[in-house]
């Protein structure tokens, strides 16, 4: 589980070069006008219930809810501004790139967990290869739309909700020669978009999401419109937040997962699958990464607090900490009740619904007679139907 941590990538995956300063009505307009003349770009901060951004009110539009917890636009957008600067460290800051560029950049690029060796187990499962089209459910910047396309050769629709994120991943795709063709982003939330017609029903030989469904309240709508948009017999993969089998999470470790994390929707394995199952999927296997997992998020905020000289000079010191504190409670939800899971499954062809669905039905006697030979009848045995 160590291997993605060698020495170039320790520094790729935990200083993002960018300097992001987060300020309220409380910040001292001194204080404000010393660091805009540093150079330093502000992020207002904002409550989440008074989201006034047209991204921030779209995620509210897309959650359904006020329960998304504290997700805004300042929970990942800083790392579009983190990418462009890294890029001009690397003398890349225009021009074409190899996606080998953006993978050294780490959770710049790769927002989920285990980074490119997650993609691979995408690639591998699911078997992608020229023949199909596959859809991606929360893509982020774009990093494993690219990744898995340039090994796989696939075809990959990204959507993304948040605007920013995804219009700079289109940019980045661009700038790689030959991917453009065969990786395309769309704006928006799953649900709305399967409901308007914007992604078509049946059009995709696969899904996946990777560390995204948390965020969404709504479980029922999103399953149901990830099964509308997947041809029959298309198969789809997941990873997720999982309770630990027979744990419950405590008052303080809820309070995490929404307010800090803007994690509504975590549930035991048992019942995510029975929500699968429940939207008509078959064929659901469920893998426990929480050993993994564990492991890995605390490699993350050690690495990262490592990382300290380096991290402040290129963002600051409040940046730094705010990060910091973010991984620290990531790693605490793992040592208690939070775990991982990979789910797979597919959506069943018609032939196979229909013997689902007959091997559901009762066949007990209902009294009836049938002939058994030439003149002599008995009780039917099952049901005609």
């Amino acid at each position: 589980w160590l291997k993605p941590f060698s020495l170039a990538q320790r520094l790729a995956n935990l200083v993002s070069p960018t300097c992001l300063y987060v300020v309220s009505s409380r910040t001292p307009r001194r204080k404000v006008a010393m660091l805009a003349r540093s150079g330093v770009r502000f992020a207002k901060h904002v409550r989440p219930n008074r989201l006034a951004t047209p991204v921030a009110q779209a995620t509210r539009h897309f959650s359904g809810s006020s329960d998304r917890g504290g997700m805004t636009d300042a929970m990942y957008n800083w790392r579009v501004i983190a990418v462009k600067n890294a890029l001009k460290e690397m003398g890349k800051e225009t021009g074409p790139l190899a996606v080998e560029d953006l993978t050294a950049l780490g959770h710049l690029d790769q927002y989920h967990y285990l980074g490119v060796e997650a993609n691979d187990h995408v690639i591998d499962i699911m078997g992608l290869d020229e023949s199909v089209h596959v859809l991606d459910i929360g893509s982020g910047i774009g990093g494993p739309a690219r990744y898995i396309s340039a090994k796989s050769k696939c075809r990959i629709t990204g959507v993304e909700l948040q605007k920013d994120i995804a219009e700079y991943g289109d940019e980045l795709t661009q700038r790689v020669p030959g991917l453009a063709d065969r990786v395309k982003f769309e704006i928006g939330d799953i649900i709305s978009m399967v409901k308007s017609g914007a992604i078509k029903e049946e059009s995709f030989d696969h899904f996946m999401s990777l560390l995204v469904f948390l965020h969404i309240p709504d479980r029922t709508a999103l399953l149901e419109a990830c099964y509308k948009s997947l041809k029959p017999g298309g198969t789809f993969i997941i990873e997720d937040f999982a309770a630990k089998p027979g744990l419950e999470f405590t008052a303080e470790e809820k309070d995490s997962l929404l307010n800090v994390v803007s994690a509504p929707n975590v549930s035991t394995i048992e019942k995510y699958i029975q929500d699968l199952e429940a939207a008509g999927f078959v064929d659901i296997e469920a893998v426990d990464l929480t050993a993994i997992w564990s492991k890995w998020t605390k490699a993350r905020h050690d690495l990262y607090v490592e990382s300290k000289e380096q991290t402040v000079k290129t963002q600051g010191e409040d940046i730094f900490n705010s990060r910091v504190k973010f991984y620290k409670v990531v790693d605490n939800l793992f040592a208690g009740n939070l775990g991982g899971v990979r789910i797979t499954g597919r959506k069943a062809s018609p032939l196979e619904a229909k013997l689902i669905a007959g091997r559901k039905l009762n066949f007990e006697s209902d009294g009836a007679v049938v002939n058994v030979v030439e003149g002599k009848t008995r009780e039917r045995a099952v049901k005609s139907y």
